[in-house]
């Protein structure tokens, strides 16, 4: 019997279009973080780009805008690059040609949808725009932040990630506390009706997207994130900890005793 001819590789063929699609995503995240950081040299409290798609596939960006300020009840306009052309000077060492190259590059698929840093624009009569949230400077940082404030004392974190074509899913094991306790965080899918979540769940889905990129990104994840066994967890799979900053140990040590 003649001997069957093999593929190059022996690699199922959905694994590789898996390998593909975590690829393309792990790209685009990447180039939104590299625009995010130009974005903010020049304009340190930007949190949102205003843009927009037009049927060609062309973009135009609107304006670069602060987080929604609590006193005023609403987002700062930091640039207008439609604006008044004498306050051009305004966008700093930013390069808006090719920012909105980029731009170009990341809006043409539906990454940012599924990393949930594309949104429609929060005023009505502007809903032919998209508005294009930037990442945290520091994401370990502002995790560490979100679980402080509904556990006091946190010094770390332990997840299960997932990741398939739909993105990486992120499952909550564990936080650990200053003083050596730990905090087993139930299981949606195994106990959906228990009541002792840390947090609500919307809580749960920033922070699953945070720790989502932390791990989609090779160098954050090396940097943050480390393979552990030493919790004894129900389901399968390679367990991560995030050990967090300092930054608020002394407080929550002293509000703890």
């Amino acid at each position: 019997m003649k001997e069957r001819q093999l593929r190059p590789t022996q690699i199922p063929l959905n694994e590789l279009a898996d390998a593909y699609v975590q690829a393309g995503e792990t790209l685009f995240l990447a180039i939104h973080d590299d625009i995010a950081a130009r974005v903010r040299l020049a304009h340190p409290d930007a949190e949102h780009l205003e843009v927009s798609v037009d049927a060609d596939g062309d973009v135009r960006l609107h304006g670069i805008w602060s987080a929604e300020d609590a006193a005023i009840g609403s987002y700062r306009l930091l640039y207008d690059p439609q604006g008044d052309p004498k306050q051009s000077w305004r966008d700093g060492p930013l390069d808006i040609d090719e920012l909105v190259g980029d731009l170009g590059r990341v809006l043409s698929g539906a990454f940012l949808y599924r990393w949930g840093l594309l949104d429609p624009h929060p005023v009505h009569e502007h809903r032919d725009r998209r508005w294009l949230t930037l990442p945290p400077a520091d994401r370990a940082a502002a995790v560490a932040a979100i679980v402080r404030r509904h556990v006091p004392g946190a010094e770390s974190l332990v997840c299960r990630f997932e990741a398939g074509h739909r993105g990486v899913a992120v499952g909550f094991e564990q936080i650990t506390l200053y003083s050596g306790e730990r905090v087993d965080i139930p299981c949606p899918r195994c106990s959906p009706e228990s009541d002792d979540n840390p947090w609500s769940h919307d809580i749960s889905h920033e922070l699953a997207r945070l720790l989502a990129h932390l791990y989609a990104l090779p160098h954050l994840r090396s940097r943050h994130l480390t393979p552990c066994m030493d919790v004894d967890s129900a389901h399968e799979g390679q367990l991560w900890q995030l050990v967090f900053p300092y930054g608020e140990r002394t407080s929550a040590v002293t509000a703890h005793h």
